[in-house]
């Protein structure tokens, strides 16, 4: 599998080709995470509050190794400067029921994933951050199980970065387009847990807004205010979207 970057765009400022990834590229991928998420005020508020300095953060991306060698779970791509050979940026296109393993269920027949989905209590000492993460955790199980079906074929993205350095050049684009071109084949639907500063990307895409989580930063961050460009402000409202494509008809 390679294919080359979209150069007829005139965001391409460099040729680049889409190719699949090797566990050997997981360091690099956590370094771009933590790059691209550096200005993310969700996840700068949640990394200061388990002890880490204002304005830094650590993404991990680790977990992803275990996918890379399992095409029929998933399929996770990275975009590779053609002359350098650095990395630029990197999708993680995960594949629900590709295999028909998950038929249906009866009518009355409660999901299997139903009890492990529930909402989990806090813990006895926890602090505003945990109730933040709590919020976020509930949403997301609540929109997976609703969106991952039984019966039903679909992919999903559970993590997608662009190098800050390398934004604006039609990284991004090509990434999404890989696995929408892939939903277009197979005729089926992904969808989305997206960030603020995600969403534009995925809606030029052709990702459509199905519902959002709106939190209100500043109610977690236990009176600690952001500092960005060397002053404090507030954290403010920020938005999660869930986002879906629905595949192209084939002519």
């Amino acid at each position: 599998m390679r294919v080359r970057g979209a150069q007829d765009s005139p965001e391409t400022t460099m040729p680049f080709s889409i190719v699949p990834a090797v566990k050997e590229d997981i360091p690099r991928f956590s370094e771009i995470s933590t790059a691209a998420f550096t200005t993310d005020s969700h996840t700068v508020l949640k990394a200061h509050a388990d002890g880490l300095p204002m304005g830094t953060v650590e993404m991990s991306n680790d977990w992803w190794a275990e996918f890379i060698d399992l095409p029929a779970k998933a399929v996770i791509i990275k975009a590779v400067d053609d002359e350098s050979g650095k990395i630029l940026g990197m999708c993680a296109w995960g594949k629900w029921n590709f295999d028909g393993s998950k038929p249906a269920l009866a009518e009355g027949q409660e999901d299997p994933r139903a009890e492990s989905s529930q909402p989990q209590p806090l813990p006895e000492n926890h602090k505003p951050v945990d109730v933040l993460k709590k919020i976020g955790a509930d949403s997301m199980n609540e929109w997976q199980l609703k969106l991952n079906q039984y019966g039903q074929k679909n992919m999903y993205i559970f993590g997608i970065s662009v190098d800050p350095a390398e934004q604006g050049k039609g990284v991004g684009k090509a990434l999404l387009k890989f696995g929408t071109d892939m939903c277009d084949e197979h005729q089926c639907s992904a969808w989305v847990h997206s960030s603020m500063a995600g969403y534009p990307v995925f809606q030029k895409a052709g990702f459509k807004e199905i519902g959002r989580l709106e939190v209100n930063l500043d109610d977690y961050a236990d009176g600690v205010k952001w500092v960005k460009d060397g002053k404090e402000q507030d954290w403010g409202t920020y938005t999660f979207r869930y986002c879906m494509y629905g595949p192209k008809p084939k002519t």
